[in-house]
């Protein structure tokens, strides 16, 4: 059974329409974009549609909608909130003094969010993992040498305050970590794309034309 024949009519659709949108994105290797901006807008409303009937379903209807139906009184802190969401939904035609608000509390929301996530979930475990616990030699080796790099990368943060000789080179060296680590980051996601790359000629000969199996 391959993507040109089979008994299951919706696993062939799937898998030529599969075939289909891959060879489109990689038309833009040989130079043809019509076919790329064809899957990239498919790709963009698929997403966009998934994520508005997401907010609907799981934030909108069952956290504001139906508890301010059932109970407004009870529920009079979610007036706001429907509020802000009604303007944001009609920013288009409102003016643009009324919309400022909302847009203000959306976007100082998600950066507020954003940061409590990186010091919480990034930051502290780091520093956390950092310390010198007690053990054997290699323990406290792994552990002074995370210490140390991680204090390094932190005083190349520092801008605008005065240094010594020594902060300056401690701050250049802590850059220099950290475009190493940068670096062993995307050397990490080219790998894992040849990975998908391999998965895509994979899918492509086998389970579309069925030449390799």
């Amino acid at each position: 059974m391959t993507g040109f024949w089979g008994s299951d009519l919706a696993g062939v659709a799937a898998t030529w329409i599969a075939a289909l949108v891959t060879v489109a994105v990689w038309s833009y290797l040989l130079g043809e974009r019509r076919l790329f901006e064809l899957a990239q807008h498919l790709l963009a409303g698929l997403a966009t549609g998934y994520l508005v009937l997401l907010a609907v379903r799981e934030v909108l209807l069952p956290r504001l909608a139906e508890p301010l139906v059932r109970d407004p009184l009870g529920n009079i802190l979610l007036v706001p909130a429907a509020v802000l969401v009604g303007a944001l939904a009609g920013a288009r035609w409102l003016p643009r003094q009324v919309v400022a608000l909302p847009v203000a509390v959306l976007v100082g929301g998600t950066a507020a969010f954003a940061l409590g996530g990186a010091v919480a979930g990034t930051l502290l475990p780091q520093a956390a993992s950092s310390l010198v616990r007690p053990g054997g030699p290699d323990t406290v080796a792994n552990g002074l040498v995370g210490l140390g790099i991680t204090s390094l990368v932190l005083v190349g943060f520092l801008h605008g305050v005065p240094r010594s000789r020594i902060m300056g080179g401690a701050a250049g060296a802590g850059r220099w970590l950290l475009l190493g680590g940068i670096g062993g980051w995307l050397g990490f996601l080219l790998v894992s794309r040849l990975s998908l790359v391999v998965d895509r000629l994979g899918f492509l000969l086998g389970d579309w034309l069925g030449l390799a199996r």
